[in-house]
């Protein structure tokens, strides 16, 4: 059976080690061998064995689909408990289907690569089994103030403009900004604005982590993947697509700390006619936890947990082209500190974008496109210059229609980009009936006011295609 040859680890165990002000620290067990993991932050926190544990697991989960048991030793909730089943199995599908099966790279051992017959919902969700020592009833947590706002921060487009218009919008309540520092390189990414941020801001928070280094590890020992490939430059993972989950965790002691009560994603739109299943599965092309499905999944699990947080984003509607226009045409301070790139370098005290993965050439094209000037975020003349070619022969990770869009807004190709004008407007998503429905009502007239003040109207799916309404 498929599953059972692809098996690494007979058990991960997850136990706390201690929870020091400022320190929490895990081991994580696979078999006979341990690592600890470390999560340090910039301030005094309080955190019990329940939340310390729970932030510990996050990580562990994008593994869990090559282990036989997650063994959790440390008391947790039903709600829990049930959640972290929910994600490991979520998290298998999505590592079949976009790891092992429609991967981007060559991490795979060919031995290791599924055949037609293999393509199943059972080899697809996993045999992994979920134990847990000590089960707790869930607490009651003080009440959080609605009005205050955590921004998962980045350097990233979509939390630089959410944190600027929650800055705009916000007087009566707290922003913070929320940044999170993995060891190795990609920490560069976020840098840039993460010290403007410091100089010019209140409330700029960070957690620092050794869960790159625990990533690295696992990787090492997990059978099918070529080892001679993990190391190298890429802009995807071999394996692991459980990122945020750790990032809002990693929040929990905070948002107790200050009393919180909106968690910021940077989840921009996806559209719907291309988020189909997968020989009858169902998955989220690798990104569960950037879609409103994962949000609402947290939403209720906070509340039924005893926090009454919101995850939610407020860039789901729009387009990266759109959020792009919106950043250059109204809060250009915060546009001139972002650092869209897998591998950002530093070069005389400045972080510089490669240019060349998809993920810049995604940002060169929006910017072009919107009459920014890429030289201002340290794109170079070359990078510029070699746009067209480079966006013509790579893979790019765009809905077609906004690749297309920009393509042909640019003269990249033939055609007409008034054919594809719905990627400037705001999406009304088959399951709303008013826009921005998933944002709280406190905050969402003054978030349409300001985003429609840059869109080409709002747009409903009808019959398969978008309509201006």
């Amino acid at each position: 059976m498929f599953i059972d040859n692809i098996i690494s680890f007979n058990s991960i165990e997850v136990s706390v080690l201690s929870i020091e002000k400022r320190r929490i620290i895990g081991d994580i067990k696979y078999d006979d061998n341990h690592f600890k993991l470390i999560f340090t932050f910039k301030e005094d926190i309080t955190a019990d064995k329940n939340i310390a544990g729970l932030i510990v697991t996050m990580p562990v989960i994008n593994f869990t689909y090559f282990s036989r048991r997650l063994v959790l030793n440390y008391p947790l909730s039903k709600t829990d408990l049930n959640l972290i089943k929910n994600f490991v199995e979520i998290n298998a599908r999505e590592v079949f289907i976009n790891k092992i099966i429609n991967r981007r790279y060559d991490f795979i051992k060919e031995e290791y690569i599924p055949k037609d017959n293999d393509i199943t919902e059972e080899n697809a969700c996993g045999i992994t089994e979920v134990t847990a020592s000590q089960i707790i009833d869930d607490k009651s947590y003080d009440e959080m103030d609605q009005n205050n706002v955590l921004i998962m921060s980045s350097g990233g487009k979509e939390s630089l403009l959410g944190y600027g218009i929650f800055n705009e919008i916000n007087a009566n309540g707290k922003n913070y900004a929320f940044f999170f520092e993995e060891s190795g390189a990609h920490w560069l990414t976020a840098k840039t604005a993460f010290d403007y941020y410091e100089k010019n801001f209140k409330n700029v928070i960070k957690t620092w982590s050794n869960v790159d280094r625990f990533y690295h590890e696992m990787l090492r020992h997990i059978k099918i993947l070529r080892q001679d490939m993990i190391n190298i430059k890429a802009d995807d993972y071999p394996i692991q697509v459980f990122i945020f989950p750790i990032y809002i965790f990693l929040t929990l002691p905070l948002i107790l700390k200050y009393k919180i009560g909106n968690i910021i994603m940077g989840d921009e739109f996806d559209d719907p006619r291309e988020m189909g299943k997968f020989h009858g599965i169902e998955y989220y092309y690798g990104i569960f936890d950037q879609t409103s499905y994962f949000n609402e999944m947290m939403s209720e699990y906070l509340r039924n947990k005893g926090i009454n947080t919101r995850v939610y984003s407020i860039v789901y509607p729009i387009t990266g082209s759109l959020e792009e226009k919106i950043l250059i045409g109204r809060y250009h301070d915060l546009y001139l500190n972002q650092r869209s790139c897998h591998s950002c370098h530093e070069k005389n005290g400045l972080i510089y974008p490669c240019g060349k993965c998809s993920k810049c050439l995604g940002i060169l094209l929006f910017i072009e496109a919107n009459g920014g000037n890429p030289k201002e975020i340290l794109y170079s003349d070359d990078d510029i210059r070699l746009l067209e070619r480079r966006v013509l022969r790579a893979k790019m990770r765009l809905d077609p229609d906004e690749l297309k869009y920009t393509e042909t807004k640019l003269g990249f190709i033939n055609g007409n980009p008034n054919d594809y004008g719905h990627v400037n407007g705001i999406h009304i998503l088959p399951y709303e009936k008013t826009m921005f429905s998933l944002v709280p009502e406190n905050f969402r007239d003054n978030i349409i006011n300001i985003i429609n003040k840059y869109s080409d109207g709002t747009y409903t799916l009808k019959n398969g295609t978008w309509v201006k309404t």
